[in-house]
């Protein structure tokens, strides 16, 4: 974007005008998503991707305490389906995947500031400590020194020449892991880490059950994230509904208390969920289920697919997104 839209855009949103339109705007809250907080993005590049700096999130969080009101998801959930009245520019926290620099570096900076947050966890990771799938993918082809790569399901070669050529590769390899479940899923990114001549990510990136309770306990609602993180709407109903069911089953018997909200994975392919698994979802007892769709959160949408938004790096871009959100806008 230019530098005379960032200034227009910087203007508009310290003078307030944004808020005072939002104030006249439907009543609606913004659920922000984040995956990881880390000390340095730099270094966790090349294996998570969407990691924010820890002095990035703390800006965030300072910022949503003075100018907006910080709400649990629960009551977003509670507002949507035609219950409690929400407080004027209700903004709720949540965080997929279950990473553990979520106990290290956000949860400090979330009780610091009393901000209440939802982690949706993904079960087979925190359950064996394997760094997901996605994330090991996206190591091996920017990591790889090969040249070229075949896809193991059906022979085509792609060149690694360029970021260009491995970003189009990784697409597909990505296609094809969001396709599949559990041993399946696992053997072929042995195979993709295999053909690259890449070794699995060494450290430990994931939470522990003991972790994911010490979250719980610090007041904040953890949620689930299927067991092994597809695509919903690209795998069988049998194996949606093993991914569903299975990820709450195992949340409640390791917290020992009811888990009630859910978050579809979204690693590629779309859409990321259909009236099939929303069905499953809803058969499972989950009482909502977020999606990576932009949009604000109003009363009576419906309790399954409830939009959030990304959270920009960038402080300015990222209060212009969450202004532009309650006033119903795309960002």
């Amino acid at each position: 974007m230019s530098k005379p839209k960032n200034w227009i855009k910087k203007t508009l949103v310290q003078s307030g005008s944004l808020r005072l339109a939002a104030h006249l705007a439907k009543p609606s809250a913004v659920m922000l998503m984040y995956h990881s907080v880390v000390e340095n993005p730099q270094l966790t590049e090349n294996s998570i991707g969407t990691s924010k700096s820890s002095a990035v999130f703390e800006a965030h969080i300072r910022m949503l305490v003075q100018r907006f009101t910080p709400v649990s998801l629960d009551q977003v959930v509670e507002f949507a389906g035609g219950g409690k009245e929400l407080p004027p520019r209700s903004v709720a926290v949540t965080f997929d995947d279950g990473f553990l620099d979520n106990l290290e570096f956000a949860l400090p900076i979330l009780n610091r500031y009393s901000v209440p947050a939802t982690f949706y966890i993904m079960v087979d990771a925190v359950e064996t400590g394997t760094t997901p799938w996605y994330c090991r993918i996206n190591f091996a082809f920017r990591t790889t020194r090969k040249r070229t790569w075949t896809d193991p399901e059906d022979s085509h070669v792609y060149k690694l020449e360029n970021p260009q050529d491995r970003k189009s590769a990784l697409t597909v390899a990505w296609g094809a892991g969001a396709r599949k479940t559990g041993a399946v899923q696992a053997e072929l990114v042995r195979q993709i880490e295999e053909s690259l001549e890449v070794e699995p990510i060494p450290n430990r990136l994931m939470l522990s059950w003991d972790q994911v309770r010490a979250l719980k306990k610090a007041g904040h609602i953890i949620g689930g994230h299927t067991l092994s993180h597809p695509n919903l709407a690209h795998v069988t109903e049998q194996e949606a509904r093993a991914e569903i069911v299975g990820c709450k089953q195992r949340l409640e018997q390791e917290l020992g208390a009811p888990v009630e909200h859910f978050s579809y994975p979204h690693p590629a392919l779309n859409p990321q969920c259909t009236e099939q698994t929303v069905e499953i979802t809803r058969q499972a007892g989950f009482k909502s289920a977020v999606l990576t769709t932009c949009g604000p959160v109003r009363r009576g949408d419906e309790p399954f697919r409830l939009k959030r938004i990304y959270a920009a790096n960038d402080l300015d871009q990222w209060l212009w997104n969450l202004n532009l959100t309650f006033l119903g806008r795309s960002i």
